[in-house]
């Protein structure tokens, strides 16, 4: 029996990320980067943007239609979101609520919508990954990114995405995003520090 498939094998860790020339702005990560092909390394080291190499908070990326980078990330946002609404509630005991900020520009030709374009999770230091279970659910946050709506050529939105972490979890945790739907294709790896 022949199984086909019409998919290519793609790593998992991310075959490295399109650097787009320049830094995004707000938040700490002001990092100025040239432009870099995916793939591209030094002689074995792995490629930047993969979870080997992740790239720094502030750099920016292509991803899909968008050019979009990590701004800002507080490893404790808890008293943030508290703060937010008052039926929000405290972590499960053993985790913590990481915030973090993305700039994201929509360079395609027609429009695009930033919560629906791409997904983002955390991958923590044991391997596991965070952001789509009901326990990785951090409540009503400031300033959300899944709130900026549809957006046009040239357009420019900003806003934070929170995803509850086991505390254990968060040395060598890395924030992962990518394409919606892109069966790996683009997927790229921020360090999680702040």
């Amino acid at each position: 029996m022949t199984l086909l498939t019409g998919c290519e094998d793609r790593p998992a860790a991310g075959s490295g990320a399109e650097i787009v020339d320049g830094k995004a702005s707000g938040g700490s990560g002001n990092h100025e980067a040239p432009a870099v092909d995916p793939g591209q390394a030094e002689d074995g080291e792995a490629a930047p943007g993969t979870r080997d190499n992740p790239l720094e908070p502030g750099t920016k990326i292509k991803v899909g239609d968008w050019t979009v980078a990590v701004t800002d990330v507080t490893l404790d946002a808890t008293d943030r979101v508290l703060k937010e609404n008052e039926f929000n509630e405290p972590p499960a005991k053993g985790r913590q609520l990481v915030m973090f900020t993305v700039q994201a520009t929509y360079e395609g030709n027609d429009s695009g919508t930033a919560i629906v374009d791409f997904r983002w999770a955390i991958v923590g230091g044991k391997g596991n990954t965070f952001g789509t279970g009901a326990e990785d659910y951090c409540g009503v946050i400031p300033k959300p990114l899944d709130e900026t709506g549809e957006t046009f050529p040239g357009g420019t939105v900003t806003g934070n995405v929170c995803i509850s972490v086991p505390t254990e979890q968060l040395d060598g945790a890395t924030i992962l995003v990518e394409p919606t739907f892109s069966l790996r294709e683009g997927r790229t790896f921020y360090a999680l520090k702040e």
